[in-house]
């Protein structure tokens, strides 16, 4: 600060006020006095005025000074430094750079440039004096006249004047030219040489090795200077700043040696400006102690006391100076200062500064800063920044104490700005937290606003699906009597929000249940059935409508509280402790993150009370330009020339005017400019300007994100932007869809407008956008209001390139379905088809495709899906003259759909002749009986694929071929083998012999070329007059089993005429034994029998015999006996003897006895032992024939045998 002395003009127009201490009689005459009657005793020598700064120490001891001028020598330690140890070198010992030897060195120094150089003549240093001319020019005519002389003496002066001719003139001349040559080589090298060890100007003194310190080294010449300069009385100030308790006791120490020494005459008195804090250390540093760690330690006041009780050996006097400024005169003080001025700085801001601030001088340094700042900030353009007198004088207290820190606000790294950048960060993180927030509330919010909406919504899409149930399951009402019934309580109106709310709640197994009002028939739907049709989750919460005031209140509460953000200064944020912010790697609110920043003090005070905020810039240097606001001055300095975007800054539109106007509108591309209050304005006023901050989004930064999502979540004309960024870019829409989070009812307002305004260019999709526009189509106004056929083209045509297909066509308007059906942007329901062709019954493909070309297309393409939407609903094909054309267009479809086509199609659909339609779908043609069984269309399918599965369906559904009777009969053979043959596809052998017989063929069938199969086929064959009844029919039966022969004997009417041994030989038992084989062919073996039982088994004898006697026939003794022989039972060979006993030699029979089982060969001999035979009329007649040819004596009967008695001899 200049000195009163120096000041100029200017200085008298801001009326400055001097730093200088000022003497006020009243408040220090009584310490002078005190001083001065300390000074009469020459005891006191060492005196201590105590006090903290500001008390008037200065002052006291300056009018001391005044008063006792040519006694006292003022030594100030203000302005010694501390070493550096990067300035020291080896030349310096290093006791030199202890606190102690600096303080002595710099009294050194002090003490002995104070007197004059020609004082103190002894004084081993040479110091600088001032060029003496009158003594100069004395003593070079001296110098002259001695060379002058020394000329004379050595016969020079005689050359000289022999040589030059001067004469008697030669000695005054050599004198005159020796004088002022010694004059002129003193002025030039006056003051220019220096001793090592003193210099003028910086007076350095260096320390030897060997010295111990300063005083020691340069003792005599302090002795010498007191013994010459008569000062008794030495001031030091500022000592004790360096904490440094050892200085007193070497200035002690010094002031003995000075009293003591004999050179000087009277008391030396050292007086000392201290504050009190300097005594905590004195007496314990003394006993080689720490002093702060051991009074810490002393919890009692009195016992740390006695610790410092040696301090008073330091001091023979100790003055304590009382503060007359406390923190409420320094008010009154500054009240005082400022009132000298004019100003408009509030009480308020005076009453906190000097709780922190009561130091005289620093009030008057911080009044004199204020009046120059306010004079150079507020003038010229400074007064269009409508800055505060109140703000200016906070950053001046803030200046003043915080300096170092003031500084760094030019370069933007005081602690001001770092809090201004927290701040902001805090706006930023809190507002993305709370908008998030009142997203999740807006989403509940909607969904509960939408409860009469969704109601009405799925009861129709829920009255279609039972609808078409119903008529699916043949159930069709046609007078609309329908009712329904819900958990036992009768249903009238499905779209009902009181009926979905007692869906959502009911469990997954409750019941819908349809019935029909003419028929009473029922279907039954179960909840979990519904929702899985339906498609929606049927969630509870999004049907309470209770809580829609208290979300209204809470979204009302989120939205306030983003305002507030947005506004609201660096004060505010500090009462605001819900509002954290990250600091340190920690949450915490914004009040403790500042004072962590600041200290408690009073810059957290000015900041808390608002003094200090975000203009605070403002308020440091002078600022040129054109009118510009004080926020957006801040927004310039602080975001746009340090490229720090805050999106979130809050700006009039005076300031975005300034801004743009300072700034120029190509900066609004920079990510700095990017600010929701410019956009906002240029929007409304000038959008062409707009258009360069909105261009310059697109390229979808980091930033532009930031930005992107800020605008969106507060900015106020978020749908005209979107409506500009549509045009001038492409990835409108996967920004919205993919990165912008905002709740979905706003998302999709903006999706919405992005779509009404969709441009020509093309819009960047992926995945994620198509299943957005999927979704919410329905949502889009665009395409349900109508009104606009050319976006909805657009719209179209963006739909078709992320092929993106919507599952109803019927919200949409008419332009808007026209566009999506051009396309083939719909899934294939049978709703959305009849919408397609304008027919709401019949979807048939003949339907369609004379309706719309494109849409039968589009059918084709998805043949798959069209038949699951007609499914119970449509037949497929609908004209039979459409049917064969339409199979035309179908050939190249896969198997699977093409059958399902033909099997849909109306039942009069049917193929005359195969030979109209592709060979390739004769067989799906076949499977479905789409053609009638003529010869012509059987022949030709069987030509070309055979007789499959296919075919086989259609003949064993028709059972006969028609219209044969034209046929070529080489063609009726061939067809009616491949028949007979076709025994997996058609095995029912009556069917095949059907069809066969249905051919009406003129000859015999070869039953030689027929496949010989076991069962009927033969019979039925011969039955039907297919095969000839002949030897070489049945011979093909041979390697069969006996059943079919069987069957084939049973239906023959000519077996028993060409029936020999040879072709039954194989089957004679079967023959004689089946009792389905008729008589008469029985009765022929029989009767035939010694042809016949050639060969024959015991079955077949044993048959024969049986027959034999069942037919009361004879058979040849030789044959008994063969039957005999081969083992026929015994009751069937007495039958066959009793016709030959009276006839049969004895021989004979006895050879036929013989081979007969039980005690039949006992009878052909006498014996003694007694014979059993069974009691039979033929055994009787046995007996009696035995008896008559001696063999048996007796017989008698018993109940079921005979017992014989035989003669013995």
């Amino acid at each position: 600060m200049m000195n009163p002395a120096t000041q100029g003009s200017e200085d008298l127009h801001w009326n400055l006020i001097s730093l200088t201490p000022e003497y006020l009689e009243t408040e220090h005459g009584g310490y002078v006095s005190a001083l001065e009657a300390a000074l009469e005793n020459d005891q006191i020598r060492n005196i201590a005025l105590s006090g903290s700064y500001g008390v008037g120490k200065s002052s006291i001891l300056r009018e001391l000074g005044k008063r006792h001028d040519d006694r006292v020598v003022e030594l100030s330690l203000s302005t010694l430094a501390p070493v550096e140890v990067s300035q020291l070198d080896e030349s310096v010992p290093i006791q030199a750079t202890t606190p102690t030897n600096r303080i002595q060195q710099e009294i050194v120094k002090q003490l002995l440039y104070r007197e004059e150089p020609r004082k103190t003549p002894a004084s081993r240093f040479r110091r600088i004096e001032r060029f003496q001319w009158g003594r100069e020019i004395v003593t070079a005519a001296l110098l002259g006249l001695t060379l002058a002389v020394i000329f004379l003496l050595t016969g020079w002066t005689a050359q000289i004047a022999a040589t030059f001719a001067v004469g008697v003139w030669v000695h005054l001349i050599i004198w005159g030219i020796a004088a002022v040559v010694a004059f002129i080589l003193r002025w030039l090298l006056y003051g220019k040489l220096r001793v090592k060890q003193f210099s003028a100007g910086a007076a350095t003194v260096t320390l030897d090795d060997n010295s111990v310190s300063y005083f020691d080294q340069y003792l005599d010449e302090i002795v010498y200077f007191f013994e010459v300069s008569k000062r008794d009385i030495v001031i030091f100030e500022d000592i004790d700043r360096f904490n440094d308790s050892h200085i007193f006791e070497t200035l002690r120490a010094l002031n003995t040696l000075l009293n003591t020494s004999p050179q000087i005459e009277k008391p030396i008195r050292f007086i000392y400006a201290i504050k009190d804090s300097i005594f905590d250390r004195i007496g314990l540093e003394d006993e080689g102690r720490k002093l702060e760690s051991g009074i810490i330690e002393v919890k009692d006041p009195a016992q740390a006391e006695v610790m410092r009780a040696n301090r008073t050996k330091f001091f023979d006097l100790v003055i304590p100076v009382v503060p007359f400024i406390t923190h409420r005169s320094a008010r009154n003080l500054a009240t005082q200062l400022l009132r000298q001025i004019e100003h408009n700085v509030v009480p308020e801001l005076l009453d906190l500064a000097v709780r922190y601030v009561p130091d005289m001088r620093l009030l008057k340094n911080i009044r004199n800063e204020f009046v120059v700042f306010r004079d150079r900030i507020f003038a010229g353009e400074g007064k269009y920044l409508d800055l505060s007198e109140t703000d200016l004088f906070a950053m001046m207290l803030y200046k003043s104490t915080h300096l170092t820190d003031f500084e760094q606000i030019r370069l933007g790294n005081s602690n001001l700005d770092a809090l201004y950048e927290l701040s902001r960060d805090l706006v930023k993180e809190n507002i993305k937290r709370i908008d998030g927030e009142r997203r999740a509330l807006q989403q509940r919010l909607v969904r509960i606003n939408g409860v009469e909406t969704r109601s009405v919504q799925l009861g129709e899409r829920l009255f279609a699906h039972v609808s078409r149930v119903a008529i699916a399951a043949g159930y069709q009402n046609k007078n609309g009597t329908d009712s329904f019934e819900f958990n036992g309580e009768s249903i009238s109106d499905l779209k009902s929000a009181q009926f979905w709310k007692s869906i959502i709640t009911a469990p997954d197994d409750a019941k819908l249940i349809w019935r029909s009002g003419i028929y009473g028939e029922t279907l039954s739907f179960t909840r979990s059935h519904i929702r899985a049709e339906l498609g929606d989750s049927l969630d509870v919460d999004s049907w309470n409508a209770e809580d829609r005031a208290l979300l209204n209140k809470q979204i009302d509460e989120k939205s306030a509280n983003i305002e507030f953000l947005r506004s609201a200064d660096i004060g505010d944020l500090i009462e605001r402790p819900e509002f954290l912010v990250t600091y340190e790697g920690t949450k915490q609110s914004f009040a403790s993150a500042t004072e962590k920043l600041l200290s408690p003090g009073l810059a957290y005070q000015l900041v808390r009370a608002g003094y200090l905020g975000r203009n605070f810039t403002l308020y440091t240097s002078i600022f040129h330009g054109d009118r510009v606001s004080p926020a957006a001055m801040n927004f310039i300095i602080h975001h746009v020339e340090r490229d720090q975007m805050d999106e979130y800054f809050q700006l009039e539109t005076e300031d975005v005017d300034a801004i743009v106007r300072e700034c120029g509108t190509n900066a609004l591309k920079e990510p700095a400019l990017y600010n929701v209050a410019i956009l906002d304005c240029l929007l409304e006023k000038d959008a062409e300007t707009a258009n360069i901050m909105i261009h310059s989004l697109d390229a979808l930064g980091a930033r532009q994100k930031l930005f992107l999502q800020a605008y969106l979540t507060v900015g106020k004309k978020p749908f005209q932007f979107i409506q500009r960024f549509t045009d001038l870019s492409p990835n409108v829409l996967f920004y919205l869809v993919n990165q912008v989070e905002i709740d979905d009812s706003r998302l999709l307002q903006l999706v919405d407008t992005a779509l009404t305004n969709l441009p020509t260019t093309l819009q960047h999709t992926d995945k994620s956008v198509a299943n957005y526009l999927q979704t919410h189509y329905t949502e889009f106004s665009v395409l349900t209001k109508g009104g606009m056929s050319a976006q909805e083209e657009r719209v179209g045509e963006l739909f078709a390139r992320g092929n993106i297909v919507v599952p109803n066509l019927t919200p949409l308007s008419a332009s808007a379905r026209s566009s999506f059906v051009s396309h083939s942007l719909y899934d294939i329901t049978f709703d959305n088809l009849t919408i397609a062709i304008g027919d709401k019954k019949n979807i048939a493909l003949d339907t369609i495709r004379a309706a719309n070309k494109t849409v039968y297309n589009y059918v084709l393409e998805h043949l798959h899906t069209y038949l699951k939407a007609v499914d119970g609903f449509s037949v497929t094909v609908d004209s039979c003259e459409e049917f064969i054309s339409v199979l035309e267009e179908l050939r190249e479809q896969e198997k699977p759909c093409l059958s399902d086509v033909i099997k849909n199609a109306s039942p009069e659909c049917q193929v005359a002749d195969l030979a109209a339609i592709p060979k390739s779908i004769w067989p799906e043609v076949a499977l479905h009986r789409r053609f009638p069984a003529t010869f012509n269309n059987v022949y030709q399918y069987v030509v070309e694929n055979g007789i499959d599965a296919r075919l086989a369906t259609l003949l064993t559904k028709t059972g006969k071929i028609t219209e044969a009777e034209a046929a070529e009969e080489d063609q009726k053979v061939m067809l009616a083998n491949t028949i007979l043959e076709a025994r997996e596809q058609l095995p029912s052998v009556t069917l095949r012999v059907t069809l066969v017989a249905s051919l009406c063929l003129e000859d015999y069938l070869d039953s030689r070329k027929i496949n010989v199969e076991k069962g009927e086929l033969f019979a039925l064959l011969l039955k039907q007059n297919i095969i000839e009844d002949n030897v070489e029919s049945y011979q093909c039966l041979a390697a069969t089993d006996w059943a079919t022969r069987k069957f084939y004997i049973r239906n023959s009417t000519k077996f028993i005429s060409y029936m020999t041994p040879e072709l039954v030989q194989d089957d004679l038992a079967e023959v004689l034994t089946d009792e389905e084989i008729d008589d008469i062919i029985k009765r022929k073996i029989v009767e035939q029998s010694e042809v016949y039982i050639t060969d024959a088994d015991l079955h077949a004898l044993s048959a024969l015999a049986q027959l034999a006697v069942r037919y009361e026939s004879t058979i040849p003794p030789d044959l008994i006996v063969v039957m005999a022989e081969e083992g026929v039972p015994s009751q069937h060979i007495v039958l066959l003897l009793e016709p030959h006993l009276n006839t049969l030699e004895s021989e004979s029979l006895f050879r036929i006895m013989n081979e007969m089982g039980d005690d039949y060969p006992k009878l052909t001999a006498v014996g003694r032992s007694v014979v059993r035979i069974p009691n039979t009329p033929a055994d009787c007649a046995l007996l009696e024939s035995l008896k008559a040819r001696g063999i048996v004596s007796s017989y008698r009967k018993n109940n079921s045998d005979i017992i014989v008695n035989r003669k013995h001899k």
